[in-house]
């Protein structure tokens, strides 16, 4: 018999069903559970502080709800930051405190949530009413409006005179900059002030050479949207000169500003702030850089300057955006700069010439799921992350140059789940391994948890030099081929898969419940797709059809991962499958859904 699974609950869950969340005050140190930064429109960050010292061994579990309805949900236990595990940041704490961002929720909602925290035989309950962002509008009637060839100096009068509420449209047309716009002009949060074009092709905003097309000033409170921004079209290497929309760091914290159905072309460098942006949004854009998939490129630092979405500070999100030929395609910050409440989410990135996620410098309550990457150096780099927590799952990686994951630095609170990746002989130090981590700082309290990582290039498995690793849940995971896999400083080298699970050191598990790494880890094969996904000899092939790996069944992939409340949600069967793509999960729409320029461009969707 089929059996449709919803997530397990402990009996306080049922009955809390029954009954209204309430807060209980009883002896544990704990603050009062608060949202972490501005809302977002699909997670809520949870935050419980600590108010006196409290063992690390009290765990936090949560539930929660939409408002009034008659169920609850379990959702992932809170993590608990541990500031001894982590580096001091330049800009920001990282605080004794539990936190973790739910996922998968729904615009301008209100949800109930309760945390219960345990600690030996005692518990103690913390609840909330938080309610996500709603997006923003769709624009109403244009009040202004900018002719077809107006000058510059036209068009910034034009900016400098805006109000809140009004509604700019430009004419169709080729607009030619001599210099950047400036927007320095606010709406209100009730009124914004809306910029847009009369259609996304027919206006084309265009700098030549070197500088920005668009600098944010002071303003807040601003959309812009439904055009096109036309940069230099020449890569400057490190130096990336050319840049779509750029964020002046003397105008810190600029508020509530939206980019969506930009097309953003011909650039070094996207949508890039220097200080924290406050509820900035970015959906349904498509961003096209400078460079190429090749080795001139890939192989150098050339691209290691060219952010597609960098977007430091509080409450800011990035979503269904397509991104190609950028070095970092995603950033959460820049050194001296906070990232608390930053989420990156169903973006299409193709060809990043080094990672697609760059978390280096982050903070707490990040996000990075239902991504899907084709050609890229990294998947996700710390370097280092400030205690997190970060949760990286549902993402698909195909053809890294380097190792999928660098975790350059002392990192704490990264949580990888359910994650595909599918790479082939790599570059330099990486090329014969599916995954080599270099001994660069202990990795502490973080968790690798039901990914699917297939190696098609000649080698080993897995070198994780990196001391540390305690506490740490790493299992369920499916690995392919079968070779040697050395845990050089926390637990020694072994010829296979099966005699590292059997070899290693006993282990302190954080969620689940697995004492050593590598238990019910299992092998694969080489393609365990509905649809075959082949490689070239090394990553300098560009893979140009646009895949989604789903586990075919008969695989061990297939029906045999660990369930894990608010990830694996809805999985169909005995068990969640494996990797990205979880059968009994709604489909993933990834990248712009307003256009299909990509795929007009060499790129070749292919079936699931």
């Amino acid at each position: 018999m089929t059996r449709y699974h919803i997530p397990t609950t402990r009996l306080a869950i049922l009955m809390a069903a029954l009954v209204p969340a309430l807060s209980s005050a009883g002896g544990l140190p704990l603050g009062t559970l608060i949202h972490d930064g501005p809302a977002t429109p699909e997670q809520l960050s949870l935050y419980l502080p600590l108010t006196a010292a409290l063992p690390t061994t009290a765990r936090a579990s949560v539930q929660y709800r939409v408002e009034g309805a008659p169920t609850w949900r379990e959702g992932h236990p809170l993590h608990r930051i541990r500031p001894d595990f982590a580096q001091t940041p330049g800009a920001g704490s990282v605080p004794d405190a539990f936190a973790w961002p739910l996922i998968d929720l729904v615009p301008g909602t209100r949800y109930e949530v309760e945390v219960t925290v345990t600690s030996g035989a005692e518990s103690d309950v913390r609840s909330g009413l938080f309610t996500t962002r709603s997006l923003p509008a769709a624009a109403g009637a244009p009040n202004k409006f900018i002719a077809s060839g107006s000058s510059l100096a036209t068009i910034q009068a034009a900016m400098n005179a805006l109000n809140p509420g009004d509604v700019i449209q430009f004419a169709d047309g080729v607009y030619t900059l001599g210099d950047n716009i400036q927007l320095s002009r606010s709406g209100t949060a009730a009124q914004p002030i809306v910029i847009r074009g009369a259609t996304r092709n027919g206006v084309v905003l265009a700098r030549g050479g070197s500088g920005r097309v668009i600098q944010v000033l002071d303003a807040n409170h601003v959309v812009l949207e439904n055009m096109t921004l036309q940069g230099s079209g020449v890569d400057s290497g490190t130096a990336a000169s050319s840049t779509g929309i750029g964020f002046w760091s003397g105008a810190p914290s600029q508020t509530d500003v939206v980019v969506r159905q930009l097309t953003i072309r011909g650039v070094d460098v996207g949508i890039k702030a220097y200080a924290e942006l406050r509820e900035f949004l970015a959906y349904d854009n498509t961003l096209l850089g400078n460079n190429t998939w090749t080795a001139d490129l890939i192989t150098t630092n050339a691209t290691w300057n060219d952010d597609g979405l960098c977007i430091p500070g509080f409450g800011n999100a990035a979503f269904n955006n397509t991104l190609r030929g950028f070095g970092d395609s995603l950033a959460y910050t820049v050194d001296g700069a906070e990232a608390v409440g930053v989420h990156f989410y169903r973006n299409e990135i193709i060809s990043t010439g080094d990672d697609t996620l760059e978390a280096d410098y982050a903070h707490r309550n990040l996000t990075f799921y239902d991504n899907r990457a084709h050609n890229a150096a990294t998947l996700l780099s710390l370097d280092p992350l400030y205690g997190g927590p970060l949760l990286a799952a549902r993402n698909i990686s195909i053809n890294t140059q380097r190792s999928p994951f660098k975790f350059n630095n002392t990192n704490t609170g990264q949580f990888v789940y359910n994650n595909t990746i599918i790479r082939t002989t790599g570059n330099g130090s990486h090329a014969n391994w599916a995954w080599a981590q270099f001994n660069n700082g202990q990795q502490r309290a973080w968790g690798y948890r039901n990914n699917v990582l297939l190696y098609q290039g000649t080698g080993n498995l897995l070198a994780f030099e990196a001391g540390g690793n305690d506490p740490i849940d790493f299992d369920h995971n499916a690995w392919y081929p079968d070779g040697a896999v050395w845990w050089s400083n926390s637990g020694g080298s072994y010829p296979s898969l099966a005699a590292a699970a059997a070899g290693v050191p006993v282990t302190t598990p954080l969620y689940g419940t697995a004492t050593r790494r590598h238990d019910n880890d299992v092998l694969t094969t080489v393609n365990p797709w509905t649809t075959p996904i082949t490689l070239g000899a090394t990553f300098l092939t560009e893979i140009l059809a646009i895949y989604l790996p789903t586990p075919a069944a008969g695989w061990s992939i297939k029906n045999s991962g660990i369930a894990i409340a608010g990830i694996s949600d809805g999985f169909l069967g005995a068990a969640p499958d494996r990797g990205a793509v979880i059968e009994g999960r709604m489909p993933v729409a990834y990248g712009d859904r307003s256009v299909d320029e990509l795929f007009a461009d060499g790129f070749e969707q292919e079936p699931g």
